[in-house]
Order: C-alpha cells, then structure tokens, then sequence
C-alpha cells in the first residue's frame, strides 16, 4: 500500500507533500558560497498600486491598479492620516469598482495579497498534515504451505488428474486431493471409502506439514529526512504424525514457533557483578511470578473432570491427586514473558502468542543534520541509526502421548510414577528464548567534503534462554564498539609509462567529476584506484546462568576482544588488482580457570587477475 499515493488525491495534501518534497531537494543541492548566500537573503522588491481619489456621493468609479491578481490588499486613508473602511467589488485581474458614496478625498493603496502559504495559520496546517501523513507505506505477506503424505493408499493413480474410477468411488484419489483442497478431514475420508491399508502390516503413519509466514512492513517518516522501519513476523511450524490404522488415530505434533515482540523493558535491567553474585531483579522478579502463575493455571480447572481410560475417570478435578506443576511449561513459559518483556501478574497463558500480541520491531535512520550550516560544510552525506530486533522463539517442542484434551488445549497426562491423570497442555517443550538485538544502539555514519568515509556504532545483544529440562536461565549478553574508516585515492599512477602520464596531466584541467567520468569511458584508460580500509571492534561478551530452584546465579563464560583489520586495494589495471592485509584480534577470558588469553595475527597479499572483464 503506497500510501502517499493515495494522500496526494487530497489536492491540500497533494500540494504538502511537494512542498516537503521540493523543500528537501533544495536544501540538498542549495549552494553554501558567500554569493548564493547574499543572494538568498534579497527579498525581491515588493510592487504596488498606489493614487489619491475624490469619492462623490451620487456616483461610483473604476480603478486600475495592473496588479494581474483578484487577491488584493487595499487599504485607503484620509488625508488627516486616519483609515477609511472602503467598499470596493473586484471586477477582474487589474481593476476594482470602488462601491463606497461618501464626500471623502483618500490615497488609496492596492497590493498582492500575501499568498495563503505565507500565512502562520496555514504553515502549522501544513506541518501538521504532514505529520499525520507520517505512515508512508504498508506491506503484508502471509504464506501458508500444506502438504500430506499417506502412505497404504490401495487405488492406483489415473491418468487424468491423477483419478481413476473403482474401490466404490467414481474418482479416487479425489479432485480435492489432487488440487490441494483438503486437509486432515481427508484421511477419514479415505478410510470410509475403503482406500486405506488397514492392518498391523503398515506401520508407517500417514504426516502432514504446515507452514505458516506472515511479515507485515510499514515505513513512518513523521518529518522529512526522519525514517522508521517497522517490521513484524510471526512464523510457525506444525508436523503431525497420523496412526490412521489404530482405532481413536492416536497423533503426535511436532514444530517451532517464532514471533517478533518487545523488551527493551528490562533491556538495560543490571545483570549483578561477581560481588554480589550476580544478582538480577528481572530474575527475582520471574522467581516471584511462579507462584502467581502456578495458582492461575490451576483455576482453569475448577470445573474439570477427569477423562475417561484414566484410573480417576469421571470424578471431579482434585488437587490432592496431583496438581500444576510450578516448574512445568505451562506455568514458567507465561512467568518468563511477563518478568523478560515487561509484563505483570496478569499477563496472558498463551504459550505460543496470538495475532493480537504480535509487536513491531524498528529501524530509525536520520539525516537531517545536513540541513545545519557547519555540517552542510564539512559532510558529504551524515546519518544517524538505531535499530531494535526482538524475536520470541520456541526452538521444538512435541505432544505427550499419554494425552487426554480437556478444553482450549488443556487436558491431563498420565504421571508414569502414580499413575494418576496430571493437568497438564499437551506440549512437552524443552526451551524457549527471547533473541534482542541493539545493531545499532547508536550509531552514525558520514562522509567528508575529501571523499573520507567513517562509521561508528554501539551494539548491544542479549540472548535469554530458559530451560524446562534442566529449571535454569542463561542470559548471553554483548555488547562492542565498531570504529570504521575508509577513503578511494583516484588516479594514482604507481606502474605504467610515461605516455600515460601525459594523458592524466591534459585532463587536469577538467573537473574532477568530467576527469573521472571520461577516464572510465575512454577505451585503454582506467581509474587507478587505492581503496583503504581500517576497522576496529572492542567486544565485551559473558554468559550467566541462573539456577531457578537454588536462585543461585554464577558465570560460566565470557570474555573480551580487540580486533584491529587493516586492508589496501590498488586498481593496476581494469584487469589486475593487487591487495594487502592486516588482522589482529587478541581475547581476554572472563574466567581464566577455563582458558588463557590468546592474540591472533593475520597478514597477506594478493593478486587478482580477470581473464572475463
């Protein structure tokens, strides 16, 4: 959805956003020399109409006054300097009648009117508009792919859309089965029809696989040279596993699970030193919620009964027989969103987030600082970045087999030492995390008058994974400094004859742009080039684990890194490039018990030699 597209059918809105649009170009390629500035600064001489009339009491007069406009400003005074409230009819671009009947001599003076876009009222009209017309455009993708395969089907495949007439059905497989109109409902259809190999013999089960994608994109500029890129996912992923040849079809469900959210709330929330044993309040906070969220899972089944092939078949839900686990999926998976993402003792059950809980992640990029005059003089190009990324995520899980439903994806399973149904969902997951990323926190890029090219950013990622099967957190976090220069050298003549030298030095009297334009065009020339390249990166990673049943949290890795690359790349020839290389990376261990600081260095040279070009 171009959205800009449909505000410009506002003829108002149309005009806002050329203004903008006009207003940005200019400011772009507007000169900043003393003359364009001086000239800038004169204000065109304003023209007006101006003449003294004898008003009579019995008659009316026309006045020309050749200002090419209806829109007038007129004004008329008394000769005793006082202002008279005239009556006047515009009759067309360059006269008025005067309508007033008076004995009165005035000097009457008649100018263009300010046009509507000079006036304060409709400058903050229009900058308003052009706030509420922010969202720039829309987009949606949603992709859902299904597939089956189903093994002990007994008619043979035709030869017009794979049909065939027998085994009590006109088409078999099915016109809905051949165009992928059909789900799981079609293999009870195919047991009806007698189409399904239904023994012990087959021990294969009939699978199906769905894939579901949806990304929604939106780009906001709430003023110019400001952008935010808005991006939401939700992905899912679901493999059923059909025993069509047991009665009751007993089926398992496998997949993952994916959604983009928000928790930039506990972000920055301190994560303890070794002093104080690394003590985290977003932990505590998730310690605190277990028992809150143990109690609101158990009240879901107040009005249960125990399902049927179960040793408590048809008696009432008692808590006695066994209860929630506090420490199973069902309770610490909502317990560990609503402490990580900022939610509260009331936040929703969902295990796997609905549409409506679906949050955006952002990209802010700004370059509107070249609208201020030092910058405009000293860059080229100068942008400021902030980027967020947020990612929920069930890595697997599995169906308990020993499942009974109750409501809403609630039911029981069998405890394998009492052997007593136990309330329970009916996914076995094992891990889930949430994946932030700061790339960049904060950042800027830029370019100087001289061709040099310079990047700094702060990043910041945080990786929090919780356990089921072994009750921890582990929070991986990083954060680095990345310090980028570069800057192209052009026509340096390092090899070559003279004759070719003189060929640079007759181009010099043209502009640099004309020199290096014409030397890429002219056959048997080329831009011999030097492409330099610096980086540097200090990077700061530990890993904590923190231990749900002790609330004991302690380091198991990390470490410090430095990282220096220095690279050269000289343009010979538009077939031979030469090239060097310098990297050195030395790491400092958090915990030098399990390791030992170590410096890598790297160097080379290379040629390469294009025999296509």
């Amino acid at each position: 959805l171009q959205m800009e597209e449909l505000y410009n059918l506002v003829p108002f809105l149309r005009k806002t956003n050329k203004y903008y649009s006009t207003t940005s170009t200019k400011r772009t390629t507007a000169s900043t020399g003393k003359n364009a500035k001086g000239a800038a600064n004169q204000k065109p001489e304003e023209k007006f109409f101006e003449q003294e009339i004898q008003l009579f009491p019995d008659s009316t007069f026309t006045l020309k006054h050749n200002q090419r406009t209806k829109k007038l400003k007129v004004n008329a005074l008394r000769q005793d300097g006082k202002r008279y409230v005239l009556r006047y009819k515009v009759l067309n671009n360059n006269s008025i009648s005067i309508l007033s009947k008076d004995t009165a001599k005035l000097k009457v003076t008649i100018k263009k009117a300010k046009p509507a876009e000079d006036q304060p009222w409709y400058k903050i009209a229009r900058a308003a508009a052009r706030f509420a017309m922010m969202v720039r455009n829309v987009s949606f993708s949603y992709t859902n792919s299904y597939n089956m395969s189903l093994p002990g089907f007994l008619p043979n495949v035709g030869d017009f859309f794979g049909q065939r007439s027998g085994h009590g059905s006109p088409l078999a497989p099915g016109v809905d089965f051949a165009f992928g109109l059909t789900g799981e409902s079609y293999i009870d259809k195919a047991a009806r029809n007698g189409w399904l190999l239904m023994n012990d013999s087959v021990s294969t089960p009939a699978t199906t696989n769905n894939n579901e994608n949806l990304q929604i994109t939106a780009t906001l500029e709430p003023i110019p040279n400001l952008k935010i890129d808005l991006n939401a996912t939700r992905v899912t992923s679901k493999s059923k596993s059909i025993q069509y040849m047991y009665a009751g079809r007993p089926t398992t469900e496998s997949g993952s699970f994916q959604m983009s959210t928000i928790s930039i709330s506990t972000a920055f929330s301190s994560t303890g030193s070794a002093g104080n044993g690394y003590h985290s309040p977003t932990f505590e906070k998730f310690l605190r919620y277990l028992d809150v969220y143990q109690q609101r899972v158990e009240r879901q089944y107040a009005n249960a009964v125990y399902p049927a092939n179960t040793s408590l078949a048809g008696q009432p839900f008692d808590p006695a027989n066994g209860t929630v686990n506090k420490y199973s999926s069902d309770v610490m998976i909502p317990a560990f969103l609503a402490a990580y993402c900022g939610g509260g003792e009331g936040s929703s059950l969902d295990i796997f987030p609905s549409l409506r809980r679906l949050l955006p992640n952002w990209k802010i990029t700004y370059g509107g600082l070249m609208r201020i005059p030092w910058f405009k003089s000293h860059f080229r190009s100068f942008n400021l970045e902030h980027s967020y990324k947020s990612i929920y995520a069930v890595g697997s899980y599995n169906t308990y087999s020993s499942y009974h439903s109750y409501m809403n994806g609630l039911g029981f399973v069998t405890d394998a030492t009492t052997g007593n149904p136990l309330p329970s969902s009916m996914y076995d997951i094992s891990t889930v995390s949430i994946n932030e990323a700061f790339s960049p926190l904060v950042g800027f890029s830029f370019t100087l008058k001289n061709s040099l090219t310079g990047s700094l950013k702060y990043n910041r990622t945080r990786v929090i994974t919780l356990s089921m099967t072994s009750q921890q957190i582990t929070e991986a976090l990083s954060s680095d400094f990345v310090i980028g220069m570069g800057y192209k050298i052009n026509n340096l003549k390092l090899f070559g004859s003279s004759k070719k030298k003189k060929i640079i030095n007759r181009r010099k009297k043209q502009t640099d742009e004309e020199e290096e334009d014409t030397s890429s065009r002219d056959e048997g020339t080329v831009n011999n080039s030097l492409n330099l390249r610096a980086d540097f990166s200090l990077r700061d990673q530990t890993a904590i684990n923190r231990n749900i049943l002790t609330d004991l949290s302690q380091a198991t890795s990390g470490n410090k890194a430095f990282k220096l690359s220095l690279s050269a790349e000289y343009q010979v020839s538009r077939l031979l490039s030469l090239s060097a290389y310098y990297d050195r990376q030395t790491t400092t261990p958090l915990l030098t018990s399990s390791s030992y600081p170590t410096t890598v260095q790297d160097f080379g040279i290379g040629m390469k030699f294009s025999l296509a070009r």
